[in-house]
């Protein structure tokens, strides 16, 4: 064998776990240099022999050595713990009782165990971060004196997200989108950027509806462009603030009162008798223990003035993936983007940046972003039952894979979302109507028209790649003269339709 595992890698095999994928392997070379392999978002890291432990088969060396060079798993690590016997643990530690990584091992087996080992607390000495402020985006912390550790995780035990720093949410963060967009809205008229903000709240509304391809009345469309006009004004997220919301955009014979009650998947049928699964849920019975870290973590985030946008994806995204009702959860999940952004003053004041717009045009984008966690999840959560009636039973622990999640690349792709909601549509639309009342004031010049007329005119002439069909100008033009037309048509034109 020229390579061995090494850390999780080393971990996973020995115990056996069926876990979800770390975002990278780690393995030593028995001859020869080590090297890095990058592919579709997962890492392989090759080391040199120098790397490798005293004794492989060492469980605790591994995990050493994992914390050292692979960052944080804890969906791992807890199975780790629940499989080694504590004393040996606790052994280990004692071998090296004020070491760095002796004192991680220490606080996260409390920490995630919920039980204290045999030690006695630490002396007086230096802290260390639990997390690398240099790989991973981190709270302000909380200081635990018994290990010696700052807890600087963005959650909990429940629910605890986690976040690398990358170069590209690096560039992202630098270029401070949200000045970009107080800049746009800064440089026009309050005039019309309130006409601009009509369209844009409309367009996000019926993007969130089309991409769960409900075709909405007028009235419930009401209803969610004024939810979203008021979504930064909820102060806090809380249980009974969703279900108000759930009850607000669902049709009324499919609200809730709490939580689901039942098993959530999504899926479809091939044929009588075969369904394709594309994503389960939590169990129902998981769902308010998730919830109330979700909550928890984005308080917690908040306070430590994290990035709004790599809260919303941790906290969007988290919902989605938790499912708690059974109807409006893609709904909600991009409400609350909008609600955090909104909240947190990244978005500029009553201005929506209409991202459901980009996840609707680039559909396929999206749901390569929900599949990056699909489908590692539906290789290992295997164990259920799908009656022919279509209800559906988890017969394994399931909750762990919902609730220590790497939100990297989800992060990624909601910056882009939202650098692109502000130049393709907030910017374009505010431009759009520039050149549409300077199309009219033109028009006017030339044939002083009622301004429904002029409106009719526009529209037909941009749908008609810059024509005027024979029958539309003969049913609602036909006072107008050749002339007149050809010069109307050409302002269209050259007001909103040049490239």
């Amino acid at each position: 064998m020229n390579q061995i595992a090494v850390g999780y890698q080393a971990i996973c095999k020995q115990l056996k776990l069926t876990t979800l994928p770390h975002f990278r392997e780690s393995y030593i070379a028995m001859h020869g240099r080590g090297k890095t392999m990058i592919e579709n978002h997962h890492e392989i890291h090759i080391y040199p022999k120098t790397y490798a432990l005293q004794n492989p088969l060492d469980l605790l060396e591994n995990l050493e050595f994992a914390l050292k060079h692979e960052g944080m798993n804890l969906e791992i690590i807890k199975h780790f713990f629940q499989n080694t016997n504590k004393n040996q643990i606790t052994n280990h530690i004692k071998k090296q009782p004020t070491g760095i990584y002796s004192r991680k091992i220490w606080y996260l087996y409390e920490f995630l165990m919920q039980e204290k080992l045999e030690l006695p607390d630490c002396k007086k000495i230096k802290y260390v971060e639990l997390l690398d402020k240099n790989l991973y985006f981190t709270s302000n912390g909380k200081k635990s004196s018994r290990h010696g550790i700052n807890d600087n995780l963005l959650g909990n035990r429940d629910y605890c997200p986690f976040v690398r720093r990358t170069t590209e949410l690096d560039k992202f963060i630098h270029r401070r989108l949200d000045n970009e967009a107080k800049n746009i809205v800064n440089k026009y008229d309050a005039s019309l950027i309130s006409r601009a903000c009509n369209y844009l709240y409309t367009k996000e509304t019926m993007s969130s509806f089309e991409i769960e391809k409900e075709k909405p009345n007028k009235s419930r469309i009401a209803r969610f462009i004024s939810l979203l006009q008021q979504a930064g004004r909820i102060d806090q997220l809380s249980k009974n603030m969703l279900i108000e919301l759930q009850n607000s955009i669902v049709d009324p014979r499919f609200c809730d009162s709490n939580y689901r009650t039942s098993q959530n998947y999504v899926g479809e049928n091939i044929r009588p008798g075969f369904s394709r699964i594309h994503y389960i849920s939590p169990k129902p019975t998981d769902v308010p223990e998730l919830m109330q870290g979700l909550f928890d973590t984005l308080t917690r985030m908040e306070a430590s003035q994290i990035n709004p946008v790599i809260i919303s994806a941790c906290i969007a995204f988290g919902f989605v993936f938790i499912h708690p009702f059974e109807d409006g959860n893609g709904r909600i999940h991009r409400f609350l983007i909008h609600q955090i952004l909104s909240k947190t003053g990244f978005s500029p004041k009553d201005i929506i940046i209409p991202v459901s717009a980009i996840m609707l045009k680039n559909n396929y984008e999206y749901d390569a972003t929900l599949e990056s966690f699909s489908n590692p999840l539906l290789s290992v959560l295997t164990e259920y039952d799908l009656s022919d009636e279509g209800v559906m039973n988890v017969e394994q622990d399931s909750k762990i894979y919902y609730q220590y999640l790497d939100f990297t690349r989800i992060t990624v792709y909601l910056f882009q979302c939202i650098h692109d909601a502000i130049h393709e549509y907030m910017e374009q639309e505010i431009i759009f109507l520039l050149n549409y009342d300077k199309t009219k004031n033109a028009i006017q010049a030339i044939v002083d028209m009622p301004d429904k007329d002029i409106d009719l005119l526009i529209k037909l002439v941009t749908q008609n790649h810059g024509e005027l069909a024979k029958k539309k100008r003969n049913d609602y033009f036909s006072q107008l003269n050749d002339h007149e037309i050809k010069s109307l048509v050409a302002c269209v034109k050259r007001n909103m339709m040049a490239s």
